[in-house]
Order: C-alpha cells, then sequence, then structure tokens
C-alpha cells in the first residue's frame, strides 16, 4: 500500500479544522462543588509531587540512620524514634525488606524499651512487618503482655508502664494502635481490655463532641485529641463491637443496627467545624503540627471520610508538607527532633495516598439505615486478598460531582427505602458509568427485614438511565463467579446477582438481598465469639462475593488517591467557527456501545480549543449523509447491509473520496466477521494487513508504534498481556486507502477510566493507534 500526498477542495475546511482538533486538549468544565465552597485557598499538588516528596523525605532518613540501625534518640524515649522512622519508610515504600527497616528492627529487637510510646510502636513495626505471625508473633506478644500490664484502672495508658497511672489520651492512642495491630496478627487481646479502652475514651469525650487529653474532666477538646478520639473509637468498636446489636443466637441482624457511634459522628461534625491544617499550631503548640496530621489521617481514613467539614484534608495536608518540606528532605525545624517529624509526614502522605477502592454512596440526608460500616470491613478483606493497602470513602451524592465520583472506581448503594435522587444525582451517575465507574448495589431485604422497596426503585432507576439495557441474572459462565483465581462462587441462588451491560462491561451489579450486612460482621473481634458455624459460612460467603465483584470490576487495577483520570469534558468554543463533525455509522450490530470512546481519546493533545459535533450517520435510500470525507464504525455483533447501503458505501469510497475507520468491540468475532464480509461484497476483494513498514505507523504522521500491548483472557477467566506488533487491515481504491480495520478492541480501552473488561489493546496503545489512523487521513492518501 502506497501513500501519497493530498489536499483537495473537498477536505480543506476539514483538514484545517481537525488538524487543530487533534492537537488539543479539552477544558474540563466539572469542578467538584466541595472544592467551591473550600474556605480557604489551597495550591493544587500533583500525584508525582507528593511521590517526589515521599522519596526526598525517605532518602533524608535513611541519610541519618546510624551503623546500629538505629536513629538519634529523642529525649529519654530509647528506641522510639527508630521504631517511628522505620515505621514510615516501610509505609512509604510498602517494602518489608527493604535493608533500613530490617537493620532498624535488628537494632529494636536487641534492646530493653521501657516507655509506652516506643513499646507500642515495636509493636505496630513488626505486626506490620510480619502480619502472618511467622517471625514475630512471639516478641509482639511478649510487648503486649507488658503494654497490658501498664493499662490504668481507668483504661488509660501513661508515659511509663504502669497500672496505677491515670494515663493521658496521647499515649493512650498509641497503645490502642499497638493492640489493633496485634490483634490483626493473630494475637487475642483479653475482652476486658478492650471494654476499659472503650471506658477510657467515653470519659475522654467532652460536651461540645470532641475530645479531651485527659479523662478526669475540665479539659477542652483539641484537635489532635479529637482526631486520636476518632480512630480510637472506630478501632475499639471493630475488636470489641455490642453484639446484641449485630447478632441473635445463629442469625445476623441486618435491620436492626444502625449508625456505628453517634460518638465517631459527633466528634467528626466537631473536627469539620474547627477545622484547620495546621491544626495544633494553630493552638500554639507548634511542635505537635506533624503529630495532629499523623493523627488526623488516620481519623479520615478510618471513618472513611473525604472531607471533615468542606475541606478535603488529604489534599490540603499534602498540599502543605509539599510546600514546606525542607531542601535536605526533612520536615520540622527549631526545636522539634526533624526525624519524627519526617517520619509522621511520611506516614500522612503514604497512607492517605493509598488507592481509594471503594466508594459508599451517600443519599440526600448524608446517611443510609443500616450497616454503614460494612464497606470499611470489605476494604480490609480485599486487602488480604490483594496482598495490597487499599482505602474507601463516603461520597455524598448530592454534593459530588462526576469527577468526584470517578475517585472511586466502584461505587457502592445500599438501602431499604425507595430511592429518591434529584435529577441531577441521577444524570451524574449515569455519566460516571458511562466513564469507566462501576456501580454496586444491594437491597436490605431478606434475614428479617422483609421486603425492601429499594428493590423496585433501583430496578426503575437503572431502566430509567440505560433504556436499551437490562438488570439480567449473571450467568454461570460470568466472569464474576470466577473473578478471583482459585476461587470459584458456588451458590448463585444464595446470594443471585444481576447485571447490567453498558459501556462495553457489565457496569453495573446488583444483589437483591443482604450483603453489607455480613461485611460488617467480618471482622476478628466477632468471628472469635461466635457459635454457630453456619452463620460464620454465610458471612464468608457474603465477603467473598463482594471481593469478587470488585475484583471483576477493577481488574485489581486500581490508582493512588487523585491518580485517577478525570471526565474528559466539551471544549470551550473560543473559536466558533472551528467545528469538527464526527460522525458515526449506524447499523443493527451494537453501533453505539461505546459512546464515550472518542471523546476520550482527545486528552492526547495540546493546542486550541474548538468544538466538535459528534452526528449519528444513517446509511438510506435518498439520506444523502455519506457526504463528510472520514466515518467511524464500531459494534459487536453480527449485522448485514442491505443492498442499497452497499452501493451507497461503493460510490462513497470510491467517488467521494470517503474514508472508513472501524474497530471491533471487545474484540468480537461476530462483528469482525460481518465486517470482513460486508467490506468483501462492496470493494469486491478482502481487507488485507497494513504492513510494518507503511506510514500509518510512523510518527511522520503521529507516533511511532512498533510494539503495542494486547490484552486475552486465560483459561481461568483472567486476563493476560501479550506484547506484539499492531495490527490493522486496510484495502485501497487507485493507491489510495480508503478503510482501515482493527480486529481487537479500541474503543473499549478508550472508553473509561478504568481498565477495560474486553480483550484488546490497553488504553495507551488504543489512543496512539486511534491518533494515527486519523492524522493519517487528515494529512496523507
Amino acid at each position: 500500500m502506497r501513500a501519497k500526498p493530498y489536499f483537495g477542495d473537498l477536505q480543506c475546511r476539514f483538514v484545517l479544522i481537525c488538524a487543530v482538533v487533534f492537537v488539543s486538549v479539552l477544558a474540563t468544565v466539572e469542578s467538584p462543588v466541595w472544592a467551591q465552597r473550600r474556605q480557604q485557598k489551597i495550591e493544587d499538588v500533583t500525584v508525582q509531587q507528593v511521590r517526589g516528596a515521599i522519596q526526598h523525605g525517605v532518602t533524608a532518613l535513611k541519610k541519618s540512620q546510624g551503623a546500629q540501625g538505629n536513629w538519634p534518640q529523642f529525649s529519654s524515649f530509647k528506641g522510639g524514634v527508630t521504631a517511628i522512622a522505620a515505621l514510615s519508610i516501610l509505609n512509604a515504600t510498602d517494602n518489608p525488606d527493604d535493608p533500613a527497616v530490617k537493620k532498624a528492627i535488628d537494632y529494636l529487637t536487641s534492646i530493653k524499651i521501657e516507655k509506652n510510646y516506643c513499646l507500642s510502636l515495636r509493636i505496630m513495626l513488626l505486626a506490620s512487618v510480619d502480619p502472618a505471625g511467622k517471625r514475630y508473633l512471639r516478641a509482639v506478644q511478649t510487648d503486649v503482655d507488658r503494654l497490658l500490664t501498664g493499662q490504668g484502672p481507668g483504661g488509660g495508658f501513661s508515659y511509663i508502664v504502669s497500672s496505677q497511672s491515670k494515663g493521658d489520651a496521647s499515649n493512650s492512642q498509641f497503645a490502642l494502635l499497638a493492640l489493633h495491630e496485634a490483634s490483626r496478627m493473630g494475637i487475642i487481646i483479653p475482652d476486658k481490655a478492650w471494654e476499659k479502652c472503650r471506658q477510657y475514651w467515653e470519659a475522654c469525650s467532652t460536651e461540645d463532641g470532641g475530645f479531651s487529653y485527659l479523662s478526669s474532666g475540665g479539659s477542652a477538646a483539641t484537635r489532635t485529641m479529637t482526631s486520636a478520639g476518632i480512630s480510637s473509637t472506630i478501632i475499639v468498636d471493630e475488636n470489641y463491637p455490642d453484639l446484641e446489636k449485630l447478632i441473635n443466637g445463629g442469625r445476623a441482624k441486618c435491620c436492626s443496627e444502625g449508625k456505628p457511634s453517634d460518638r465517631v459522628d459527633q466528634a467528626l461534625r466537631w473536627l469539620g467545624s474547627s477545622f484547620s491544617i495546621l491544626g495544633a499550631r494553630d493552638q500554639g503548640r507548634t511542635n505537635r503540627l506533624f503529630y495532629y496530621l499523623y493523627g488526623l489521617e488516620r481519623a479520615g481514613r478510618l471513618s472513611g471520610r473525604r472531607f471533615f467539614g468542606q475541606h478535603d484534608w488529604y489534599r490540603e495536608g499534602s498540599s502543605f508538607l509539599v510546600k514546606n518540606q525542607n531542601t535536605t528532605g526533612y520536615w520540622g525545624s527549631g526545636g522539634e527532633n526533624q526525624q519524627v517529624s519526617t517520619a509522621m509526614a511520611l506516614l500522612f502522605l503514604s497512607k492517605g495516598k493509598r488507592p481509594v477502592v471503594l466508594g459508599k454512596y451517600l443519599f440526600e440526608n448524608g446517611e443510609d439505615e443500616f450497616h454503614r460500616s460494612g464497606v470499611h470491613y470489605l476494604t480490609r478483606n480485599l486487602e488480604d486478598s490483594w496482598k495490597q493497602k487499599l482505602n474507601w470513602q463516603e461520597v455524598k451524592g448530592l454534593d459530588a460531582s462526576v469527577n468526584d465520583l470517578l475517585q472511586t472506581p466502584v461505587l457502592f448503594m445500599s438501602g431499604k427505602r425507595a430511592l429518591k435522587l434529584r435529577p441531577e444525582q441521577k444524570t451524574k451517575l449515569k455519566k460516571y458509568i458511562e466513564n469507566g465507574g462501576f456501580l454496586f448495589a444491594e437491597a436490605c431485604q431478606g434475614d428479617g427485614c422483609g421486603a425492601a422497596d429499594f428493590d423496585r426503585s433501583f430496578r426503575d432507576l437503572m431502566k430509567e438511565l440505560f433504556p436499551d439495557s437490562a438488570l439480567e441474572a449473571l450467568p454461570a459462565n460470568h466472569p464474576v463467579w470466577s473473578a478471583v483465581p482459585g476461587v470459584r462462587l458456588d451458590r448463585p441462588d444464595e446470594k443471585p446477582l444481576l447485571g447490567l451491560q453498558a459501556c462495553c462491561r457489565t457496569s453495573v451489579i446488583y444483589c437483591p438481598s443482604n450483603l453489607s450486612c455480613y461485611w460488617n460482621i467480618d471482622r476478628p473481634g466477632i468471628q472469635r465469639r461466635l457459635k454457630s458455624k453456619e452463620l460464620l459460612r454465610r458471612i464468608k460467603y457474603a465477603t467473598q462475593v463482594g471481593i469478587n465483584v470488585v475484583t471483576y470490576a477493577t481488574g485489581r487495577n486500581v490508582k493512588e488517591k487523585d491518580a485517577t483520570p478525570k471526565l474528559e469534558g466539551r471544549a470551550k468554543s473560543v473559536l466558533t467557527s472551528r467545528a469538527l463533525e464526527f460522525p458515526k455509522m449506524v447499523h443493527s450490530g451494537g453501533w453505539d456501545e461505546a459512546p464515550n470512546a472518542w471523546k476520550n481519546i482527545q486528552k492526547r493533545f495540546s493546542g486550541l480549543e474548538v468544538s466538535i459535533n459528534f452526528k449519528k450517520l444513517k446509511v438510506e435510500p435518498e439520506n444523502d449523509q455519506l457526504k463528510y470525507p472520514f466515518v467511524f464504525m464500531h459494534g459487536r455483533s453480527s449485522f448485514t447491509f442491505t443492498e442499497e447501503q452497499r452501493e451507497d458505501i461503493r460510490i462513497w469510497l470510491e467517488k467521494k473520496r470517503g474514508f472508513l475507520f472501524a474497530d471491533s468491540i471487545c474484540s468480537s468475532k461476530e462483528f469482525t466477521e460481518s465486517f470482513l464480509a460486508e467490506m468483501k461484497i462492496i470493494l469486491g476483494k478482502p481487507l488485507r494487513p497494513i504492513p510494518e513498514n507503511h506510514l500509518i505507523w510512523s510518527e511522520r504522521v503521529g507516533f511511532p508504534i512498533n510494539k503495542v500491548t494486547l490484552r486475552k483472557r486465560a483459561g481461568g477467566g483472567e486476563f493476560v498481556e501479550e506484547t506484539t506488533r499492531p495490527q490493522l487491515l486496510g484495502a485501497e481504491i487507485d493507491d489510495r486507502l480508503v478503510v482501515v480495520f482493527s480486529p481487537n478492541d479500541l474503543s473499549c480501552a478508550l472508553e473509561g477510566t478504568t481498565a477495560s473488561q474486553c480483550e484488546g489493546y490497553l488504553r495507551d496503545d488504543a489512543e496512539r493507534i486511534g491518533v494515527n489512523v486519523l492524522l493519517y487521513r487528515l494529512l496523507v492518501e
């Protein structure tokens, strides 16, 4: 196939306009409502800047580590600086074999530790390095036993290990963090210890909703202690819940348990109303700023809150830390211990930026009826399944923009009452799904809940949003049932799943019975108290359903916080005379199943702004729509043209110098066979592979493309990736390329912001191929 330049009159305006369009990036018109309401101006910070700050801080800490593996001692707290520095490096690198961490552990396990702060940090470090307890279980058990001897009669812990001390909230929160990590490691913490911890934090709560430093009264609430009180209360509830609210004999109480803790909600409101990212500095305690940030991160992460009040705590905190990092890589100054400040800054940045895998959708009142913590515990179990640290967050449906929704690859919706969403909420949900989001929903019915009005209203909502698709039972061969390698969900009647096909994949999965009720009681603090083996089995099965759905929806491809691609917005038509007609051919084989694919491709470019008009093109007798020099076509099932349509397409390609670009959605064999057969009839010859040395693969028209990555399904249903040369088929008329076809999927790769569930090219390769074909048509024949 040869290529020769052509710039005929028919194409002059088209070439000029398209050359502008495909060197332009579109400005996103939606900005988060929450961001618009922020009371203080925060400089934007990129994911790359956060990563750079973390790396700079880790490098600084490693340089100051002593030959024995220790860091300089802070006051009389032997081992404390070393433990928190190593813990921060571990969280920043996610590498338990990091030499700096291993050297620190060797040092810490060789010394005697006296102070509660330091003892707690050593427990946290060893449990984090060895969560399965294969190496340090005995050492952690010894430290836990000693730590518990210092729990005071009121449940608190003090600086020294002494059971006679009243304790303070600061030492007590670190001791509780240590007990929690030890519990996750498999160490049994006596119920009496958890109960005393609960009593202590109840005594630290203040009348205005916050938490104070002392439990004896007379002490005002502070931001540092309120942050500590929020996370501590959540941890106690996880490890020592009120079983009467959750279980009745051998059955789960799915429709009687309400909010997890009024005290937590009150404290969250207090913190939101008095929020400042500077925290303790505002209170005249400059040396506690980084301590405050470390506590703030825990409160936000464990509660699933992205916002305190109107403040995006992680965005504001990371912006502050990136801006105020010293050139040496440290944070802190003056009399502060820079290693401790830097370690706490690293813990804030690294834990806060963990990928958000699930978003809990809250309705108009910002709440739902039951087991709000279910998503929290499902995320914990996802971490164990994926061997990856993850976050979750609540999403307020009324306030969230589409870009806010896209920060969570899976949006979970649950309820018993009928859905009453406002029109703008429905519009955003539809756009979220169309741009790669995934909706996972359940109805709280059965298990003593009776019938739920939510069931009917959710089905109606899906009919309204996607009238051309239907919620249907997912068949036994659907990949969701085997999404986790080595696990097969074999009780589809126990927890039936319905799916809705939209935007190239199953984009909505709905369970018409309780799931999150069981997730909510799938935690070690409950399981070891259960006597019913059947209830335990049902809990584990419901959790596995949740894990499978989220694994299917994401392909385990989740991005760091704030790294999720944003909605591709429409261009601001500054140059209104520059507009591109982008026609897509209508046919009976699924002509519009990836409606956003070619809108999204424009993020590749930068330059002038234009407007784009996407057209639906019907090839009908006496309907002269085949007047465009470029037409796009895709589909996923078999189709045929009529004799009249074939003749019109032949005349358009041959005499009107038309150009047809097509791809097969999800690499559909049915569509590919139909398209190739129709082109052979129309052109009188088959399409042939476009050779490797063709100009269409060259940087002379776009990107140099000689290798691409194809996703293919393996025997177990999971995807495997293969590096290969790209494949396009084409046909010429009079040495002019008139048809280009990709039998491997391009459209679904371009359709969403998350990983495609189709066989075909990865998104980056699909973008490059699409750009090259478009620019080739503009500039060359």
